[in-house]
């Protein structure tokens, strides 16, 4: 059996957590990775044959918005798929709910449903180092029950009933900062280009990487994330103070959720 698994992971938790479920899921893997826009060029066809976990970062509270619009171009067809967010410790908010519902409206049929843990995306102290090895094992036995299941022929109509969130979404849970929150580019900088090759929305200027469009900018941390000569970051005081409150607030350890068929 061949285990589809799509995923959008800018730093790179929600690979790692879709790692460790698929490893204890034992099926073939095939990889699609919507970070990079080239496989976002096309339509993604399924059928009733097949098993797809779908793993997506949480951004303020709301499933990251480039696989939520790229979801309009997903076709389930009476597949069976598995739908799991990541946070940083913080909280999914409606993010899974929001996931839950989009795979249901592409056609599929849902297997099981999840949110784990990932380091922060700001790396300020927020879940560092996680997954871990108890998130590891939680995942691949995860993983293992969703197999059972699926072997067992059991019913999954009521997976989704128990997700936490509420709808309408909030339109956002961010705070409202003093200016775009985008990366600035000190002269640290060298232009070796390597941003603007790992941007996952081309929102960095090709002839000048300093240059970054703040209406296209996802603030996903990837190109600062990827500068071996630590030349951008987020310059606002009032940034500053908002990731001090989360790391202060939100560094009691927070466990993964699963759900699964009663």
């Amino acid at each position: 059996m061949k285990l589809n698994v799509v995923y959008f992971s800018p730093v790179g938790g929600s690979l790692k957590v879709a790692n460790y479920i698929a490893e204890g899921m034992g099926f073939q893997v095939v990889y699609v990775d919507l970070t990079d826009p080239i496989n976002r060029q096309d339509d993604l066809v399924f059928s009733s044959d097949d098993i797809v976990l779908f793993v997506f970062p949480v951004y303020a509270g709301r499933l990251v918005r480039i696989p939520r619009y790229f979801f309009k171009r997903i076709k389930g067809n009476g597949g069976c798929a598995i739908s799991v967010v990541t946070f940083g410790n913080r909280a999914y908010d409606d993010a899974l709910l929001e996931l839950s519902m989009l795979v249901d409206q592409a056609g599929f049929n849902h297997l099981a449903a999840g949110a784990f843990v990932c380091e922060h995306a700001f790396d300020i102290g927020l879940a560092t180092g996680r997954p871990d090895s108890k998130d590891v094992l939680i995942a691949k036995s995860f993983g293992q029950q969703i197999k059972k299941n699926i072997q067992a022929n059991k019913s999954f109509e009521n997976v989704m009933s128990s997700i936490p969130g509420v709808y309408p979404f909030k339109t956002r849970f961010r705070h409202d900062f003093s200016g775009p929150l985008v990366p600035f580019t000190s002269e640290k900088c060298i232009k070796c280009g390597k941003c603007i090759e790992s941007c996952p929305v081309a929102a960095i200027d090709k002839k000048d990487p300093k240059t970054t469009d703040p209406k296209i900018c996802i603030t996903c941390f990837r190109c600062i994330r990827r500068c071996e000569y630590h030349a951008r970051k987020i310059e606002l005081s009032d940034f500053d103070d908002h990731t001090s409150w989360l790391s202060e607030h939100y560094k009691i350890r927070k466990e993964p959720e699963l759900f699964l068929p009663n």
